[in-house]
């Protein structure tokens, strides 16, 4: 049974989602004691600033889910009816469906992000590096970057801009074409400029001129940039050499005037001057955009592209969500798999050992054997046992197929006389007895 517990953006305020929250030195020892319950046989915790979910295997899914609810409670101090209406609880079928839109950013706040896949790995690695994954967990989460890997390859999720940061830079790379080699002037220092300034300085972006009023905020925006800050009333020089500029601080109106790009547009000889404005109110006079070779986007033209991007995701969306199900199928597969394979284990080791033991007794009669002879008895015995075993085990499979192999698994022992315990297939889950299900998924 596999059972998925948590809570994300959509289920918890941010109120909610920060008490359970789990900053990276406490998920180790909350893996050990989570493991120590007897409900639990693998688990996982993933949390991030937008989610917390804790994914188990058990034997039993409703005991699993009451004891991962409560084991939240108490770790994070939480009154258990606080949880109340945010926790959901998916299990099997619908937790490995869950955890594959998540990896794959079907599940996030913005529709295809890829943080969350590096999140998932860096979780994974985490419970493996401490032993509360087995080979279930392992095979599913595998599974699950598979899918992801697959939805980013061959859909168009994450191709588009969807911030407003981003959708800037890349109408910046519209106007330009490459942007190494440019340079921007930063207004303000604020976290919306910032994290423009981090996505044009990933796309080639090298010079960096940064003013702020407050002189202190814009000499630390221009160390941790690698930038210079400028004092607020000589910025407007520099209008004349770069080539973007970006505004975004928290005045209560026009920073930026008509007459002061007005100045440098014969000085720039008509190089294009890109001028992005993400600040409410507006930072930059809008008539500055009936200028010559000069281009400015306001937050609300820059939200109109990221709508077009949001359509194009979501339609990518569909043809996604019809891949994450083909590997759901596929984990499920493997899974009931499992189910039938310590009977098939059994059954072929009962059937070799019978013959083993008629082979010693008749080789008494017989008399010794070479080795050559002793290896080709072995082969027979074995390709005997095989042709014996073979339609019966293609029955049980197609049953675990359809989900209905457990009463005909404990048919099948009570009729070869045969004991086995539910560990022995999770624990040998990489053996030949599910040799089958792996090399179907391998093919």
């Amino acid at each position: 049974m596999i059972v998925l517990i948590g809570l994300n953006h959509d289920s918890a305020p941010v109120e909610i989602r920060e008490k359970l929250a789990y900053r990276e030195v406490e998920v180790p020892d909350a893996l050990m004691r989570l493991a120590e319950r007897d409900e639990i046989e693998e688990c996982l915790i993933l949390s991030t600033c937008n989610r917390v979910e804790v994914l188990v295997r058990s034997y039993d899914d409703r005991a699993a889910a009451e004891a991962v609810k409560g084991f939240l409670a108490r770790e994070r101090r939480v009154a258990p009816e606080q949880l109340n209406g945010h926790l959901y609880v998916r299990q099997n079928e619908e937790a490995v469906r869950h955890l594959f839109e998540v990896a794959s950013g079907l599940d996030s706040m913005i529709l295809g992000e890829p943080q969350i896949l590096g999140q998932i790995k860096q979780a994974y690695a985490v419970a493996r590096k401490v032993g509360t994954t087995g080979p279930v967990l392992d095979h599913l989460v595998q599974q699950g970057f598979s899918a992801a890997k697959q939805v980013r390859t061959d859909t168009g999720i994450a191709r588009n801009a969807v911030s407003v940061a981003f959708a800037a830079v890349e109408l910046a790379r519209k106007i330009f074409g490459e942007l190494s080699g440019r340079s921007v002037l930063v207004i303000g220092a604020g976290e919306m400029a910032e994290l423009a300034t981090k996505h044009l300085v990933a796309n080639g972006i090298e010079k960096i001129v940064v003013t702020s009023r407050n002189v202190t905020r814009a000499a630390d925006f221009a160390r941790r940039f690698g930038g210079e800050p400028v004092e607020w009333e000589k910025a407007w020089k520099h209008l004349e050499e770069v080539d973007v500029v970006v505004a975004g601080t928290a005045a209560p109106g026009t920073v930026l005037h008509r007459k002061d790009v007005q100045k440098v547009v014969r000085a720039r000889r008509s190089r294009p001057l890109f001028i992005i404005d993400i600040a409410v109110p507006r930072d930059v006079d809008p008539e500055i955009n009936d200028l010559p070779n000069v281009y400015l986007y306001d937050i609300d033209d820059l939200q109109g592209i990221i709508e077009d991007n949001l359509g194009d995701r979501r339609r990518a969306a569909i043809e996604a969500r019809r891949m994450v199900d083909v590997h759901v199928q596929s984990f499920q597969h493997w899974q009931r798999s499992l189910q039938v394979a310590p009977t098939i284990v059994a059954l072929r080791e009962n059937l070799l050992e019978v013959g083993r033991k008629e082979i010693e007794r008749f080789q008494r009669k017989l008399g010794e054997m070479t080795p050559e002879q002793a290896q080709a008895v072995e082969e027979l015995t074995r390709a005997v046992v095989q042709k014996i075993l073979h339609a019966p085990i293609r029955h049980l499979k197609k049953l675990a197929d359809r989900g209905d192999a457990e009463g005909y698994a404990a048919l099948y022992r009570d009729i070869f006389g045969i004991e086995t315990t539910p560990d022995d297939g999770e624990t040998d889950g990489r053996d030949d007895a599910v040799e089958t299900g792996a090399r179907r998924e391998g093919s």
